[in-house]
């Protein structure tokens, strides 16, 4: 039977960069955690972390790194970059791109950077999760297939 504990364990896996649900629905299941559960847990506390990350960037930049030159250098050119260059695209294809790109389960393809890269291409913020979301749910839902052997790689 899983404790608290191990519900606790998973929570927090599930929102730490590189783990996510990639590794942490695997866990829950080898737990003894039946696979729907751990889907549904591991895929909630990691869409949880979109949001959490959304507001500690703008705090943190806009709070303290702004004052880095380098920091705010890199910033405003991604920014610049971004807005200048292959816009109509980049407007075209967030929401598809930041889908594909988080349902994806392999390290890097994660809510970690697919957030980063919408708060740096100063993406709508609540259209960004619900994607972000889709794109988690997408990712846990290939990994516990894959962890339950109905389908591999």
């Amino acid at each position: 039977m899983v404790g608290v504990w191990e519900w606790l364990t998973l929570a927090v896996l599930s929102m730490v960069p590189f783990w996510e649900g990639r590794y942490t629905i695997p866990l829950a299941i080898a737990w003894g955690v039946d696979p729907l559960s751990a889907y549904l847990w591991c895929a909630a506390f990691n869409i949880l972390a979109s949001p959490l990350i959304f507001f500690g960037l703008s705090v943190v930049y806009s709070r303290w790194l702004f004052r880095v030159d380098p920091v705010r250098w890199v910033y405003e050119a991604c920014v610049r970059r971004v807005s200048s260059k292959n816009s109509r695209a980049l407007e075209r294809w967030q929401e598809l791109g930041l889908i594909v790109f988080v349902a994806i389960p392999v390290p890097v393809t994660g809510v970690w950077t697919a957030t980063l890269l919408a708060w740096l291409f100063e993406l709508d913020v609540r259209k960004s999760i619900l994607v972000i979301g889709l794109g988690v749910l997408i990712a846990c839902a290939i990994t516990t297939l894959i962890t339950l052997g109905i389908l591999s790689l």
